[in-house]
């Protein structure tokens, strides 16, 4: 009975993969995971469905933020301010992008590369050109960047607000503070924006409203959508939220690895980055 009990619990533990010094970020793009080591200096790509490493690849100057869009991986250098564009088949970079001061976040839609700078700018980068297009100045310090209902999303961690950038227009057109709003998840029909508060705000992408408060976990960061619930990693307390959108409310409480700084979907679980110790775990639904 004993080694029954400790078999079932083996089975039910999460699965890791070690992806180097620190699993920093991760973003799914081409049937693939991409996950920042920004201590290593390394973009390594993992298979989701085989849960192991295919491939690392050198990236210059603590990469950070990534993304993908157009055909190819995006990475952010925290110290170089350069955006690299790597061909995710060969590996190969094929643009070096110079950006403002330390890249943070990236994001991919409406045909261009978003930005977030901590120099209180956002960069758009054309892929077709490999060039910044505009410099959208926001001021503050922008963090969490998305691209959904037809605008640009910042969340301002600096100032302390929620701001939407018309891409047609380059321009800010909308904004609502949300104390210290830190990253931005989209659904169908809200925005989702974490606050180092340990609260998750759900916003109204239309009239800006605040739909619902979420009290989560010790300082919030990037989440995702797996299974239809919202998956919010705590970087403070080492675990991850799980929220239900029904009801506006946290459903589970797992312990992850320390600092978990992301959380991606691939191949149907949840996968957290855990910044410290270079592990990316995986979670099922």
């Amino acid at each position: 009975m004993v080694t029954l009990l400790v078999l079932a619990a083996l089975l039910a533990a999460p699965s890791k993969v070690h992806v180097g010094v620190s699993a920093s970020f991760v973003r799914p793009g081409g049937g693939a995971l991409w996950v920042t080591d920004r201590v290593s200096n390394q973009l390594v790509r993992v298979d989701p469905a085989a849960g192991r490493v295919v491939w690392r690849r050198g990236i210059p100057g603590a990469p950070f933020g990534v993304t993908y869009g157009a055909g190819s991986v995006w990475v952010g250098g925290r110290n170089t301010g350069v955006v690299t564009r790597i061909d995710p088949k060969t590996k190969r970079r094929r643009a070096r992008i110079r950006v403002g001061i330390s890249p943070y976040s990236l994001a991919f839609g409406g045909g261009s590369v978003w930005v977030s700078n901590e120099d209180g700018t956002v960069s758009r980068i054309g892929p077709r050109r490999n060039k910044v297009v505009k410099t959208i100045r926001l001021g503050g310090q922008p963090n969490g960047i998305a691209v959904a209902f037809r605008k640009v999303w910042v969340a301002d961690f600096g100032r302390g607000r929620l701001s939407g950038i018309n891409p047609k227009r380059n321009r800010v057109e909308r904004r609502i503070s949300l104390p210290k709003a830190d990253w931005i998840t989209a659904s169908a029909d809200s925005l989702w924006v974490s606050s180092e508060t340990g609260k998750i705000y759900r916003v109204d992408p239309v009239s800006l409203a605040v739909r619902a408060v979420v009290t989560v976990g010790a300082n919030p960061l990037e989440s995702s959508w797996v299974a239809g619930r919202l998956w919010v990693p705590n970087i403070d307390d080492n675990t991850v939220s799980v929220v239900d959108p029904g009801t506006n409310a946290v459903v589970r409480t797992i312990p992850v690895g320390q600092s978990p700084l992301a959380v991606a979907e691939g191949a149907g679980s949840a996968w957290v980055t855990s910044d410290f110790d270079g592990d990316l775990w995986r979670l099922d639904p």
